[in-house]
C-alpha cells in the first residue's frame, strides 16, 4: 500500500510487514521501516516518521557537521586515527551530527566495538573513545573529554622510586636471582629518560652515545610498537648512568636477569612483570600489583616537568605527538619536588 494522497511527504505507509517512511530532505533520501509491525498501531508509526523527518531537517539546518564529515576533515587535516574513524563512521552512520552524539552513545560504542583481544577498558578508551572525542571536539572546538584513569597512569613518589632502586640493587632480598642487576638497569633507564617499555627493549649498544649521555630511540623498529614520531634522542641523566654501570659495549642494552632478550610485542607487556612486581612488593610500595613498567614513564614525565617546566622540551623528549598527550602523562606535583630530585641526584635540566 502506498502513501495516502494529500499526506505529508514523511507520512508512513504499510508495506505488508511494517509501517515505513520514504522521503527526501535537501536531496538526501530517508527510507526505512519505522519498526512498528502492528497494522493497528498506525498512530505510533506516524509519530516515529514525523520525528525522523523533523530530526532530518534539524540536522540539515544545524551549524554542525555530521560525524562522517567531521571525521573526514579530521583525518585529512591531522592524518591520525584513520582506521578508527572509519570504523566509527560505519557505526554511527552518515547522518548523525557531532552535536547529537552523547556520552551514553560513546559508552555504548565502546561496548559494541570492543574486540575479544582487548583485555582492558583502557584499550577500548584508546581505540574508540579517544578518536571519537578527537573528531567531535575538533568539530565543536571543545576540550576533549577526560579519559578514565587506569593503573598505567599511576606515578611513583620520589621516596617510592628510591625504595624500588634500593631493592633492585639487592634483588636477593626480593627472592630474585639477578646477579648482573639487569632489572636495576632497566628501571634506572626508564625512570631517567621516560622511554616506553617497548622502545627500551630494542635499544642496542650502537644506538648509545655514552660520551654525550644520549640514546637513540628507534620508534619504528619491530618490537617497539610505536609510530614514527616516537623516533628521537633521549638524554640519560647522571643518576641513571651510575645505576646502569657497567654499560654494555655491544648487542642489546637491556636483557632479562638470565641474559636473554626481553620478549615483547609492544602491546601486551613482557614476562618481566612478575619479577618487577616482586621488587615492588619487597620495596613496600602500596598496591604493588598495580604498578607496571609504564608507571616509570608517567613518573619521569612528572619529575621532568616539575624540575624543568618546559612543555615543548617534555613533548620532544617524551616523543609524544602533541602537548595534550604530554600533559596527560605529567601529573601534579608539590612545588619542592624539583629540589628534592636534585638532592637525590636526579638532574633533568638541559
Amino acid at each position: 500500500m502506498g502513501k495516502l494522497k494529500g499526506t505529508a511527504c514523511w507520512y508512513p505507509f504499510w508495506n505488508g510487514r511494517s509501517y515505513c517512511y520514504d522521503f527526501y530532505v535537501e536531496g538526501q533520501r530517508y527510507r526505512r521501516s519505522t519498526g512498528v509491525c502492528d497494522f493497528e498501531a498506525a498512530e505510533i508509526a506516524i509519530e516515529v516518521a514525523k520525528g525522523v523527518h523533523e530530526a532530518a531537517w534539524a540536522r540539515e539546518l544545524s551549524p554542525y557537521p555530521t560525524f562522517q564529515e567531521a571525521g573526514k576533515l579530521y583525518v585529512d587535516r591531522f592524518g591520525k586515527h584513520e582506521k578508527e574513524v572509519e570504523e566509527l563512521t560505519d557505526y554511527f552512520g552518515p547522518f548523525i551530527g557531532v552535536d547529537e552524539i552523547t556520552s551514553f552513545m560513546l559508552d555504548q560504542a565502546m561496548v559494541d566495538l570492543k574486540r575479544p583481544t582487548w583485555k582492558t577498558d583502557r584499550t577500548a578508551q584508546r581505540q574508540v573513545l579517544a578518536p571519537a572525542n578527537a573528531v567531535i571536539n575538533f568539530a565543536l572546538g571543545q576540550r576533549p573529554r577526560q579519559w578514565e584513569p587506569s593503573r598505567r597512569e599511576r606515578t611513583l613518589t620520589l621516596e617510592e622510586a628510591e625504595n624500588l632502586i634500593r631493592v633492585a640493587q639487592k634483588p636477593e632480598t626480593a627472592g630474585l636471582r639477578d646477579p648482573e642487576r639487569r632489572l636495576l638497569k632497566l628501571i634506572a633507564f626508564e625512570l631517567g629518560t621516560g622511554a616506553a617499555p617497548g622502545e627500551t627493549h630494542v635499544i642496542r649498544a650502537e644506538d648509545c652515545s655514552w660520551s654525550t649521555q644520549q640514546v637513540l630511540v628507534r620508534g619504528v623498529q619491530k618490537g617497539a610498537g610505536k609510530t614514527e614520531y616516537r623516533r628521537r634522542w633521549v638524554r640519560v641523566p647522571d643518576r641513571s648512568l651510575e645505576l646502569m654501570d657497567p654499560l654494555p659495549v655491544d648487542g642489546l642494552v637491556f636483557l632479562t636477569p638470565t641474559g636473554r632478550p626481553i620478549l615483547t610485542d609492544g602491546k601486551h607487556g613482557t614476562h618481566l612483570i612478575e619479577p618487577f612486581h616482586k621488587l615492588c612488593a619487597a620495596a613496600g610500595l602500596r598496591a604493588s600489583k598495580e604498578i607496571v613498567f609504564y608507571t616509570l614513564r608517567h613518573t619521569w614525565a612528572t619529575w621532568f616537568s616539575a624540575q624543568v617546566g618546559d612543555l615543548a622540551l617534555l613533548v620532544d623528549r617524551g616523543g609524544w605527538s602533541d602537548a595534550q598527550m604530554a600533559m596527560h602523562y605529567r601529573k601534579e606535583a608539590p612545588d619542592d619536588l624539583g629540589e628534592r630530585l636534585l638532592a637525590h641526584g636526579w638532574d633533568f635540566r638541559p
